[in-house]
């Protein structure tokens, strides 16, 4: 049988089947092939030449180091294929021989090679970072960063200098949890990384804005290290990256605020606020009608920075960003030239419309955020047909797109007037909502959950909204169901729904008070092990008790039950929880059973017109996000996914990362 020249060029990278000269060719024969070649490359693949490079580049020869190299690059060019081969060469084992290979006293280009492929590798956020901080691999690619090391020959300064680069971008493609930003930092790489920040080489100071974005982003002590660093002439890093934000580069100026509003954010650089707003806001703001990864990326870094900041979110509407953020959106379904720049398809179009995970992942993930801080793009997206396209995305096939589409529409919803929410779910559907309270992935089912718990906050009307929409029966039914399952999030969530139903209407709350179970299995909960979960049980309890300001039966009805049910004794037993919130509203839910008392007494004869009431029920029963920390919950470096938490009955409103 004859063999094909791809077959043949394989077959000769066996150990002494030729000479290592033939073997050099066959590589260059394989390179040339596959670059740009997806189809090429997957030949390749099957015909397990991931296995036949990674023997060569495990070899312990050190004679001939172009072959390594060659090696290298043809991993490399399979590495900046798709997320499938990524996973074909890491499921091989090809790490570990490739960070030995980073060895700063051997062959320049090697080690360039070696970086390169490493580099395109760790892009992808499925590939474990694990094997980096294991032995003393980070250490020694930290060393590579040192472009002033007596170690390298004349005339090897350029090699080194893309080494140091490739070297800042494996750093910031790794440092994804406070693990792992703090092992970088131990490393000694941050002195290293101002190096090249103040070397005056744009792709050079990219690279390490880059890493220095990625140490301190959601790390205030590494922020502030950084931010107290000196500089030449003692100059502070932040005036320094300031300047950077004015470069001609637009992937600089991108870099540059970008460190900047991490740094921003972790209040490290409080006098440089006035700077932050009058040259990062707008900088970024005309960054959203740029194309290609700038205006990728802009949304995102924008809606960070204005995360919390009503001084810039007002700023931002004055800017007009909202606009180009809305069209940006709004042309993922139109003709390239009706909202887009002329000439050019629109980048976040094709990011909405893309069928790569990946890349429609990135792009909801913005939107999440931009609809949660920026109150007067909801009536944009609505307005633009936006909602339309997150149904379309429920239905897609990754289950990341999915929940972000669902996180989207539950921001969309978070802290709106009624007649918001009643537009958004005719548009969404409440049979879509149904079926994703019930959806096989429990994150899914904990984000529509939390849409319920947006969409039944503040107001009677919101609650009979969603009455008419589900059906009260279902919903209850479902939030029956939920009560019984052992995933802590979906309790708490399923708890302050019913938290916010009853602070409804007489109605709303007996709708509560004849589902005997639902009873049965708040006051279970009561005793749970998370203090979270016990103060959400008896935030419904005070709710369903909260003292009308005028004289109704039904409240005294409720407790009459709830007091029957053993709840007053539950809640006696939880005085002296460890738990401060917990005690907290213990004292609150007894001081309601206790004004009934007072009021009609034990045998329930009226004994006095006084109620001791703490206010009317709108001023204390929705207490949203942004009114109180309590319950709050952060969530590490994966995004504060519970960023505000509701306490007693509010709304919860969360950043997607």
């Amino acid at each position: 049988m004859t063999l094909t020249p791809h077959e043949v060029a394989v077959s000769q990278l066996e150990p002494g089947q030729t000479i290592p000269v033939e073997r050099i060719k066959s590589l260059r024969f394989i390179k040339n092939n596959i670059i740009g070649n997806k189809t090429k490359k997957d030949l390749y693949i099957q015909l397990g030449i991931v296995s036949r490079l990674q023997d060569i580049i495990s070899a312990r020869d050190e004679k001939d180091q172009q072959l390594k190299t060659q090696a290298i690059i043809v991993l490399g060019s399979f590495a900046f294929g798709n997320e499938n081969n990524i996973l074909a060469l890491t499921s091989s084992g090809v790490i570990e021989p490739l960070l030995i290979c980073l060895n700063p006293n051997g062959d320049p280009k090697l080690i360039e090679a070696a970086a390169r492929t490493l580099n395109a590798i760790y892009s992808s956020p499925k590939v474990s970072r694990q094997e980096l901080f294991m032995g003393n691999h980070l250490n020694t690619l930290v060393q590579l960063l040192d472009t002033y090391s007596s170690n390298h020959q004349l005339g090897q300064e350029i090699a080194m200098l893309h080494t140091a680069e490739l070297v800042a971008s494996i750093l910031a493609r790794c440092c994804e949890t406070p693990d792992q930003q703090m092992q970088i930092a131990a490393s000694g790489a941050i002195p290293l990384l101002m190096r090249l920040l103040i070397s005056g080489i744009s792709k050079s100071q990219e690279a390490a804005l880059g890493a220095l974005a990625a140490l301190v982003k959601d790390n205030s002590e590494l922020a502030r290290l950084i931010a107290q660093m000196r500089l030449e002439r003692d100059e502070r890093p932040a005036p320094y990256i300031l300047r950077l934000v004015w470069d001609k580069s637009p992937s600089m100026r991108l870099a540059a605020a970008t460190c900047l509003t991490y740094m921003n954010r972790a209040g490290v650089i409080q006098e440089h606020n006035s700077d932050i707003m009058s040259t990062v806001l707008p900088i970024l703001v005309k960054m959203l009608q740029l194309s290609g990864p700038v205006q990728e990326a802009a949304p995102k870094v924008l809606a960070h920075l204005i995360w919390e900041s009503e001084t810039m979110q007002k700023a931002v509407c004055d800017m007009d960003a909202i606009p180009k953020l809305a069209s940006i959106i709004s042309q993922m379904d139109e003709e390239d030239n009706v909202y887009g720049i002329v000439g050019q398809k629109d980048k976040l179009k094709e990011l909405l419309s893309d069928s790569d995970p990946g890349v429609l992942s990135s792009a909801t993930a913005t939107l999440c955020n931009i609809v949660l801080y920026v109150s007067p793009m909801k009536k944009s997206i609505m307005e633009r047909g936006i909602v339309a396209k997150f149904v379309q995305m429920i239905g897609y096939g990754d289950n990341v797109v999915r929940l972000n589409a669902v996180w989207a529409i539950k921001n969309l919803v978070f802290e709106a007037d009624p007649d918001v929410k009643e537009t958004v779910m005719r548009q969404f559907g409440y049979h879509n909502l149904a079926r994703l309270l019930n959806d096989d992935e429990l994150a899914i089912q904990e984000q529509a959950l939390n849409l319920v718990r947006n969409l039944v906050c503040k107001k009677e009307q919101d609650i009979d909204q969603v009455f008419n929409g589900l059906g009260h029966g279902q919903l209850l039914g479902i939030i029956e169901d939920k009560l019984t399952w052992d995933d802590q999030r979906l309790l708490e969530h399923a708890l302050y729904v019913l938290a916010n139903i009853a602070t409804g209407s007489e109605y709303h709350k007996q709708s509560i008070m004849k589902r005997p179970a639902i009873l049965k299995y708040v006051l279970g909960l009561m005793s749970h092990e998370s203090a979270a979960i016990r103060v959400a049980s008896i935030w419904v309890f005070i709710n369903l008790t909260w003292p009308d300001e005028k004289i109704n039966s039904g409240v005294h009805e409720r407790v009459t039950q709830l007091r029957s049910l053993g709840v007053e004794d539950r809640l006696q037993s939880l005085n002296s929880d460890h738990n401060l919130d917990v005690r907290d509203r213990v004292k609150t839910a007894l001081h309601h059973f206790l004004s009934d008392q007072q009021h009609y007494g034990h045998n329930g004869s009226v004994v006095s017109d006084s109620r001791h009431s703490h206010g009317s029920r709108n001023a204390s029963h929705s207490i949203t996000s942004q009114d109180s920390h309590t319950a709050s919950e952060t969530f590490g470096n994966t995004g504060m996914d519970t960023a505000s938490a509701v306490s007693g009955t509010g709304a919860s409103g969360h950043e997607r990362r």
